[in-house]
């Protein structure tokens, strides 16, 4: 499925140039969901319009580059009140729809959190979710924003992230981040994929994969690095862990196994 989402370009927006020629091409695993810590509406920066919105665009990259000393906008993609899409990082675009990303600055690695969150598209979505539900309009544009990345990156719907997964932050807010599940729900029903469930099998990744190869490696069942990617070594570790434990030795980390395991 290709990337079909409605995105204004930096060049449709009026971004500055940034100050190297190209930035790093990278195969992102994730999608990082971020708030901007901005009012909401009534008081919302864009005030739900496009004008507002390739100006909010601006505004945040002046603040990037010259307040953070950044190349470019640290972000990929900002989602406004309006519903608006706008590429953030030079690049962006044409990347995500061969399938890649450019490497960004929107999720520096903090101790004991996840890797590669600046290899992976980073959203950029207007407003402070401590406590406030954004409108539908935004919802339903970062759900097919997340759809087209999902499919054109081949990104599983389960690794769409917050940025505190991979940085010490309240970003993107607790009210959004406890709506990530919904996130995923929703973009797997527009990919026509089942409901996703708590089953880690051959083929899943994520940071439930590497918290299940963890929690194997404690337990003496070595699957070597913890990459989230559940191959067929953690697939056998997973088999004699259950062996072990008289269950069924399937391979699939069930609700069973997850508790012995302590997940």
């Amino acid at each position: 499925m290709p990337f079909t989402a409605k995105v204004f370009t930096t060049a449709q927006w009026g971004a500055r140039d940034a100050d190297v020629d190209e930035f790093e091409l990278t195969k992102p695993m994730y999608v990082v969901i971020h708030n901007t810590g901005d009012s909401n509406p009534p008081n919302d920066r864009s005030k739900g319009t496009l004008p507002g919105a390739k100006q909010l665009a601006k505004e945040t990259q002046a603040f990037h580059m010259d307040g953070n000393g950044w190349a470019d906008s640290g972000h990929n993609f900002l989602n406004t009140t309006g519903g608006f899409i706008l590429e953030g990082r030079h690049g962006t675009l044409g990347a995500v729809q061969k399938g890649l990303c450019v490497r960004s600055a929107h999720a520096a690695q903090d101790a004991g959190k996840l890797a590669r969150g600046n290899e992976s598209p980073g959203i950029e979505v207007e407003g402070n979710f401590m406590t406030f539900t954004m409108g539908q309009k935004q919802w339903d544009a970062l759900v097919e924003l997340c759809v087209s990345l999902c499919s054109s990156c081949n990104i599983a719907p389960e690794n769409i992230r917050g940025h505190r997964d991979f940085s010490d932050t309240d970003c993107p807010g607790d009210l959004l981040y406890s709506q990530l599940p919904k996130l995923r729900q929703d973009v797997a029903a527009k990919l026509g994929l089942a409901p996703i469930s708590d089953v880690l099998k051959l083929g899943s990744k994520g940071s439930a994969v590497q918290k299940l190869q963890v929690a194997l490696n404690a337990k003496g069942f070595n699957v070597g690095v913890a990459d989230g990617i559940f191959g067929d070594v953690t697939r056998k570790a997973v088999i004699d862990f259950q062996k072990k434990q008289g269950l069924t030795p399937d391979g699939v980390v069930g609700p069973k196994t997850r508790k012995l395991l302590g997940l």
